[in-house]
């Protein structure tokens, strides 16, 4: 399972986000104006519901975190698809993982994704090395900061939504919770964190777009304005975790 867009080694990705906290009736209606130009997006008809698994990284010292103070936001983070064919059945991961350096400044984003193999994605869990030829560690050699070591992880049930180029996405994020990293596990081994930190309380919408947004979208985004949040998963999670670390023994 990968999402619907994707981009060879190293290659980058430049498009628009705004992120949303809506209550269950704005979000309904969101869906309901998008409908005609969007449809879902079901990469696996057998494992129709998908979840993520996000795993970021920061250095010792919270440049990563830091960064997001400056209006210039930097996240380095593997992510880890998972699926199943009903919501009754625990997710499996599905072996498709890439490692990611995401900039937002504003509403533009700039997004670095490459594969990686399960075995790079142990190495990367456990604070391992990686072959220094690998597209994965000069991604890491291109990190503005380091070296880094995973901090916290975030799980969710994703629904994505996209027009008919996919230049137009969003995605709904539920039952998010933030957990401490998880053991590497290989694929279709369960996905679920077991050593969780909090649940997030909110549904989580992104809306992404290439170039300009059409009038449609406009229209669509300005009942969702006042639920608009700048906060962003990667934030929230290492607050709930540097918390956490205050409250142990």
């Amino acid at each position: 399972m990968s999402p619907p867009l994707s981009s060879p080694p190293l290659a980058s990705q430049q498009d628009h986000e705004r992120r949303f906290l809506p209550s269950r009736t704005a979000l309904e209606d969101f869906m309901r104006a998008t409908r005609p130009w969007t449809q879902p997006c079901v990469y696996d008809a057998r494992l129709p519901f998908a979840f993520t698994r996000t795993t970021y990284f920061d250095t010792e010292d919270l440049r990563f975190l830091d960064s997001c103070r400056h209006g210039h936001t930097q996240r380095l983070r593997l992510r880890e698809y998972a699926a199943s064919a009903s919501l009754s059945e625990p997710p499996v991961l599905t072996g498709t993982r890439y490692l990611e350096m995401k900039t937002n400044t504003g509403q533009r984003r700039t997004k670095v994704r490459i594969p990686v193999s399960p075995g790079e994605a142990v190495a990367l869990l456990a604070g391992g090395s990686l072959d220094e030829d690998s597209a994965a560690a000069r991604l890491l050699r291109d990190s503005p900061h380091g070296p880094v070591r995973p901090w916290v992880t975030a799980w969710y049930r994703r629904g994505t939504h996209a027009n008919a180029d996919a230049s137009v996405r969003f995605t709904v994020d539920e039952e998010l919770v933030f957990a401490f990293p998880p053991r590497p596990t290989g694929t279709g081994t369960p996905a679920r964190p077991e050593r969780l930190i909090r649940h997030a309380p909110a549904i989580l919408l992104e809306v992404k777009w290439r170039a300009n947004s059409p009038p449609w979208l406009r229209d669509c985004l300005r009942n969702l304005e006042v639920f608009e949040t700048q906060d962003s998963k990667f934030e929230q999670g290492m607050r709930w975790r540097l918390d956490a670390e205050m409250d142990l023994p």
